[in-house]
């Protein structure tokens, strides 16, 4: 025990003084995490908020020819006509003169007095959020003419308009504002919680393996009194200790910066609370996941010769740990049943996610905890094999 805690703080006290992993495990989950998740939103809540500002820039041809349309569209807010040919209107939507055209057929007005339905084609660029955007308010305005229109006509015959009205909906949203608010904040907060288990304790996995080697002091290492187990339950130590640090520091980082910067998503819609008992949560899936990755980093590791190398060998690793998070971490509505809750990162996302809409399913929690340790164990073990074969750590 002795010598594993001596390398320990060895191998600690090396990865304290290189400023790369200083960076990783202190600095960016201090300031990146924070700076991240909240930009984003606020990022989200301007671009509505412009949006929202936005006229609808509606092209018309001949708008002289239906004059009753043009002139009701001009009496709504956030909608400005213009006047385009109808064979440029493409041209005037890809250059942002206008946002949407309107084909109104020529026949429009008197089609309105004979009381005869008109057609009219809304021409849009679905993927221009300005066009998308303005087609929304201008399918509200049509909607708000054909009801003013029905109403005078029914005035006309003497007839109540509420004789048409047959459902008024009225949407009830039972959510609340922090369940709406955990939902937004569950895209991104559990990916980065496993993005950090592994970059937090990267550096360090490559400089106690594969730098070692570079250095040519493992030679040095493995002829002290340590056993290779010894050896290896050191550095493991060392590693885990700095992800665990940066996954620690990440997360009460965040919470401190939504109890003192908390996100306005207009007014009392959206809250984000983390509560105590999440941020528990969180903390102890956290650090059991840096210490399953830390065993994998230092795996992957020393099969390098030089720090370089383990930087590459790593990054496909992180890619095939990170890329099924991201994924299942943005699929939205989606029910994971019992067995997603034993794939390692995945299931600590689905856990995640739960705890931060306040649900604490303590089935999936157990058994996230479970097999998480058991993959950290296989981890620990499968480093300590490999650390015992002289052909990979001195392969030339």
């Amino acid at each position: 025990m002795r010598h594993i805690i001596a390398i320990f703080i060895k191998e600690l006290t090396d990865s304290i003084r290189d400023r790369r992993t200083l960076f990783t495990a202190v600095l960016m989950p201090i300031v990146l995490m924070p700076v991240v998740m909240i930009g984003s939103f606020k990022i989200q809540e301007a671009q509505v908020k412009s949006l929202e500002q936005k006229s609808a820039k509606i092209g018309i041809h001949s708008m002289e020819s239906v004059p009753t349309l043009v002139n009701f569209l001009r009496s709504q807010e956030k909608i400005e006509i213009i006047d385009v040919a109808a064979d440029v209107y493409g041209d005037r939507i890809e250059d942002g003169t206008i946002n949407i055209y309107l084909d109104v057929p020529s026949t429009f007005e008197e089609n309105l007095k004979s009381e005869i339905p008109s057609e009219i084609g809304i021409v849009q660029k679905s993927s221009n959020v300005d066009s998308s955007s303005a087609v929304a308010k201008v399918t509200v305005a049509l909607q708000a003419f054909n009801a003013k229109v029905s109403v005078e006509r029914l005035d006309e015959r003497d007839v109540s308009a509420a004789v048409i009205t047959v459902i008024v909906p009225k949407p009830v949203d039972i959510s609340t504002p922090e369940e709406r608010g955990g939902f937004f904040i569950g895209l991104l907060l559990p990916m980065f919680i496993v993005i950090f288990a592994i970059v937090g304790g990267m550096y360090i996995a490559i400089d106690v393996s594969a730098g070692e080697k570079e250095r040519k002091t493992l030679e040095a290492l493995l002829l002290t009194p340590a056993s290779r187990f010894e050896i290896v339950a050191g550095k493991f130590l060392a590693v885990a200790a700095t992800a665990s640090t940066s996954i620690i520091l990440s997360l009460f980082s965040l919470y401190a910066a939504f109890k003192f910067f908390p996100p306005n998503f207009g007014g009392e819609s959206f809250v984000i609370n983390l509560a105590p008992q999440a941020i528990g949560v969180m903390l102890i899936i956290g650090v059991i996941l840096a210490i399953m990755f830390s065993g994998l980093l230092l795996s992957v590791a020393i099969f390098a010769k030089s720090y370089k190398e383990a930087q590459n060998y790593i990054t496909p690793f992180y890619l095939l740990a990170v890329l099924p998070v991201a994924i299942f971490a943005q699929l939205p509505g989606f029910k994971p049943t019992d067995l997603y809750f034993i794939i390692p990162g995945v299931n600590a996302v689905f856990v995640i996610k739960e705890v931060i809409l306040g649900t604490y399913d303590m089935t999936h929690i157990v058994i996230t905890i479970i097999s998480l340790l058991v993959y950290a164990g296989i981890s620990m073990y499968v480093a300590g094999r490999i650390y015992s074969k002289e052909s990979i750590l001195f392969r030339s």
